[in-house]
């Protein structure tokens, strides 16, 4: 199947499926894209460090879903292989639900058809995870009386308000200069992560991806005259299902250096798998690229009633790319993902 034809295809999968759900996420999604997949690491020329920040809901104090990223990749060319590590944190709510991820991992690519360029690319990671939960911080219903609060007698506090354990994701790509497709799945060891349940497992969760890439005219200008810079127009989608909880993030980049418009809608006109509504915001997304450094902001406006009360999102990423030539601008290499 032509490349145009599978992402026409992955595209319609996708518009099939109604979304609506809470994850730990970011709406620049390719500006941590190791997060999204260690298929992309080191999926550069030579290496790269990303941070990403999140603020979710910041209207509601305080605040109840903040994640930050960061994370370090590199391309040894000489075994087509990619080496990175990553680590995430994610505090929740009141009771400070916190995650925290360390994780290691790795990729390999290899060409499948030299004529238009496809490529494969398997990844894996191995992390530790922890989560822990201040219980002292939350108030359960039986604590509140006419006198103030007493202590809960039907949620008492676990015997360990933090839970270590080990994990694993897996992700495939292809892609070639103009297209890129991928699947992760994530939890491997289905690990138990509650603080009262020991029988409970982890869903796994699995995430599908894709995009196209658009030339759409080249320009000369600045410094770099002799340069031929162009325009593209990025499609993308991402997909990811959890149990019963499912979502979907549709939209588009274009891209004029050292610019980038973002404009994604998060959920579709139909109803998710777990029955509710499911359109959640438009995310507008604005970056800028000088030389290796890459920063980039994205608001998400929330469509549901709760906007008043939520204030939306705010996201902040930051990107910096070790070249081998310093004034490197390679942009048609095989890897056609957008900068973020």
């Amino acid at each position: 199947m032509k490349p145009i034809k599978t992402v026409i295809v992955l595209l319609l999968l996708f518009f099939g499926i109604s979304v609506n759900a809470q994850y730990i996420q970011f709406s620049q999604y390719y500006a941590s894209p190791t997060v999204l997949a260690p298929s992309f690491t080191g999926a550069v020329e030579k290496s790269r460090v990303n941070f990403s920040w999140r603020d979710q809901w910041p209207a509601i104090t305080p605040s109840v879903f903040v994640t930050y990223a960061a994370g370090y990749d590199i391309n040894v060319s000489k075994v087509n292989s990619g080496f990175g590590v990553l680590m995430l944190r994610d505090v929740a709510g009141a009771g400070k639900l916190g995650r925290s991820e360390f994780g290691v991992l790795y990729s390999w690519y290899g060409l499948l058809d030299k004529r238009s360029q496809l490529y494969i690319r398997p990844g894996i990671q191995f992390k530790l995870t922890q989560r822990s939960v201040d219980f002292e911080d939350l108030v359960f219903g039986d604590q509140i009386t006419p006198n103030g609060q007493s202590p809960s007698t039907i949620q008492p506090p676990p015997e360990n308000a933090k839970k270590t354990y080990m994990d694993a994701a897996s992700s495939m790509m292809i892609y070639n200069p103009s297209f890129w497709a991928g699947v992760t799945v994530d939890h491997l060891f289905r690990p138990s992560d509650a603080f009262y349940d020991p029988t409970y497992k982890v869903p796994v969760k699995t995430s599908v991806f894709g995009g196209y890439r658009f030339k759409i005219q080249g320009s000369k200008y600045g410094p770099r005259s002799a340069n031929s810079i162009q325009d593209y127009l990025f499609i993308s989608a991402y997909y990811r299902l959890q149990g019963r909880s499912d979502q979907l993030d549709i939209g588009g980049y274009w891209e004029h250096e050292p610019f980038t418009l973002g404009v994604w809608v998060r959920g579709l006109p139909y109803m998710n798998i777990a029955g509710g509504p499911n359109i959640d915001a438009v995310i507008f997304s604005i970056g800028y690229r000088i030389y290796n450094f890459t920063i980039g902001y994205s608001y998400d406006l929330t469509v549901s009633p709760i906007l008043a009360q939520s204030g939306g999102a705010h996201e902040i990423s930051i990107s910096y790319k070790f070249y081998t030539r310093l004034n490197s601008r390679k942009r048609d290499g095989p890897m056609p993902c957008p900068n973020l």
